[in-house]
């Protein structure tokens, strides 16, 4: 008899403690009977990715040092603005929380701004408009050249990591639903797209067989520049209108490569003494035409058989990136080292060039 009415003591004790659980799930948002009733509050949350470039997978973590996120209603008007920078972003867990009202937003990113580089407007929550969201890269303006843009404005130091990203279309819900109510987030995801390149020229002087440098190379012998109207940026990271931008080498050095280029059997490398040159410029789009222009200082002689830029990197996409699209193969892709070579008296071979440790050969191509 005892171990019945204990038996039925602990029955009653547990019907009680369900009846006390389920009386507070019904009076909360995390209700198991109804989603829509109760305390519904949500933390909404952006986390930002970027596995668009080479090797597809996100460098987030270990290439943005600072973002802005803004936030634009439905008639284009400004309604918030954050940035966050530093450690927070590299922990691989980084997600930015955002103090909004629920409704429809259209959400901008702007990624490694920063006022040496890249001038961005002053915007006004309430008054700004999505129109008046642009950055303009900082140049140098020479105003002693009397005709023509080219070596006007001049852009020549190292610009640094810059990415874009729009999602035109987020919803933060007023309150809790069955995917959110586990834990109380709402979280939107935005894809960056950089915006910025590394290009590294190299000269190679090569000689062959046995016959010593008539000329011999140097890092003052060529100067560099690649010219392209691709400096100011809307809102949707289309390009505006702007004028022609000289972006000249930030660094010039003496150096040697090893390559196969040459070589009898096409295998063995060969080390060449060479003149290096590395130049920071904006996004490459297949749609602009940017001009890469590489002259002898002493003759004033162009090097290269054509100066089409877009050219010479679309022969690498068709070597080894045949099925990707050129534009995004150029978004993708944020560091090129281009090889020139040279003969003995610093005349260019055309027989062929090397690109990002690809060797191309040139003849018969059309650029």
């Amino acid at each position: 008899m005892k171990r019945l009415l204990t038996t039925i003591q602990k029955t009653a004790r547990g019907i009680l403690l369900l009846t006390t659980v389920l009386a507070g799930a019904m009076a909360s948002c995390d209700s198991v009977l109804d989603f829509e009733e109760g305390d519904c509050s949500i933390e909404y949350q952006v986390k930002f990715k970027y596995d668009y470039n080479m090797k597809k997978v996100d460098a987030f973590a270990q290439e943005v040092k600072t973002v802005t996120l803004y936030a634009f209603d439905k008639d284009g008007t400004l309604v918030y603005q954050k940035t966050e920078e530093g450690e927070r972003l590299s922990t691989g867990e980084y997600a930015m929380k955002v103090d909004m009202a629920p409704g429809d937003y259209d959400l901008i990113t702007w990624a490694g701004l920063d006022d040496q580089s890249f001038a961005v407007p002053l915007l006004t929550p309430g008054v700004s408009k999505r129109e008046d969201l642009n950055v303009l890269t900082h140049r140098n303006i020479d105003n002693t050249r009397a005709e023509g843009e080219e070596g006007q404005y001049v852009v020549q130091h190292s610009l640094p990591s810059l990415f874009h990203a729009r999602t035109a279309t987020v919803n933060f819900p007023e309150k809790i639903t069955a995917s959110t109510r586990a834990r109380r987030q709402v979280v939107t995801t935005m894809d960056l797209v950089k915006n910025t390149n590394t290009i590294r020229i190299v000269i190679a002087q090569v000689t062959r067989n046995g016959k010593p440098a008539i000329r011999a190379i140097n890092k003052d012998r060529f100067t560099y520049a690649i010219y392209d109207d691709n400096g100011y940026m809307n809102y949707d990271n289309t390009l505006l209108e702007d004028n022609l931008l000289t972006y000249k080498p930030y660094i010039t050095e003496n150096s040697s490569i090893r390559s196969r280029a040459y070589s009898a059997d096409g295998n063995t490398e060969t080390e060449y003494p060479a003149a290096v040159a590395e130049l920071s410029v904006g996004r490459l789009l297949e749609a602009q035409n940017p001009r890469l222009e590489i002259i002898d200082a002493e003759t004033g002689k162009e090097l290269l058989p054509n100066n089409k830029f877009i050219g010479y990197l679309a022969l690498l996409k068709e070597q080894g990136f045949i099925d990707m699209p050129l534009s995004e193969y150029l978004d993708r892709e944020d560091s090129f080292g281009m090889v020139f070579f040279v003969d003995e008296n610093l005349t260019m071979l055309k027989s062929m060039i090397q690109i990002n440790d690809w060797i191309i050969q040139i003849i018969d191509i059309e650029l």
